[in-house]
């Protein structure tokens, strides 16, 4: 508890962070390199179906999470990863009458992988890489009249293309990402008191209309293989994400 803790006191000190990290650092680290990233993010969201017990056609939702990732280079070119850390969920508009839905931070975890070519000693690299997150989010709405209590099982499966050019300590890169939201939705509706069963209920929800987002980063080679790097993200609407991080390679 007091590791979560720590992580989101960090997390709400910064302005804007959001988003899962491409760059850690940015190219592929090569036939047994290792990477251990410490990530902060936001990630800002519209969805047509996020809370229809509010009555509301569209709804927006931010993430924030504190992720440590461990990236391993399998091959020349290939890297998988690992990750583990902390999460919320909010919305930041609840209708007229309803305080805001914010969940408690709960354990976060997931992986990914990267493909790049060319695979080394060449200054530019194209990407194909894939990442998921999953997290459980609980918390409530309240009314006047009304308490909905909602439990998520949020999950984001998000599929980049990127490229990046190396100018000396610099790697700037600029892709394309689309996020694919999926779970459970659970709700219990408790009007005047008394708990209303059939005005809840639990369903799957998928996709939810996310417009893919062009991205923009950037890492920066620090000495002793350390890597600071930076990611921001957007439909050109109001889906975007930000992300910073501070990395290590090893070898």
């Amino acid at each position: 508890m007091r590791i979560k803790l720590f992580i989101a006191f960090i997390i709400g000190t910064q302005a804007a962070m959001a988003g899962g990290l491409v760059g850690r650092p940015s190219f592929c680290l090569g036939d047994k390199g290792v990477a251990m990233t410490l990530e902060f993010s936001r990630m800002h969201y519209v969805t047509n179906t996020a809370e229809p017990a509010l009555g509301g056609e569209t709804e927006k939702i931010e993430t924030q999470r504190g992720i440590l990732r461990a990236t391993f280079g399998v091959a020349q070119g290939i890297d998988v990863d690992v990750a583990l850390g902390t999460a919320n969920l909010r919305f930041p508009e609840p209708p007229d009458g309803y305080s805001m839905f914010e969940s408690d931070w709960s354990i976060a975890w997931g992986g990914g992988f990267r493909l790049g070519y060319p695979t080394a000693h060449q200054p530019w690299q194209l990407q194909l890489s894939a990442s998921y997150l999953g997290f459980q989010a609980e918390g409530e709405a309240v009314s006047e009249a009304k308490i909905l209590r909602t439990s998520y099982a949020w999950q984001e499966l998000t599929p980049t293309v990127t490229a990046g050019y190396r100018f000396g300590q610099f790697t700037p890169y600029v892709g394309v990402m689309q996020v694919i939201l999926f779970g459970t939705r659970e709700t219990d509706v408790e009007f005047l008191g008394v708990a209303r069963p059939g005005a809840g209920g639990k369903t799957d929800y998928t996709n939810m209309d996310q417009k893919p987002q062009v991205l923009l980063g950037v890492d920066w080679l620090l000495p002793d293989g350390y890597y600071v790097t930076a990611q921001v993200s957007s439909s050109g609407g109001e889906q975007w994400g930000f992300s910073v991080g501070l990395a290590q390679a090893l070898k």
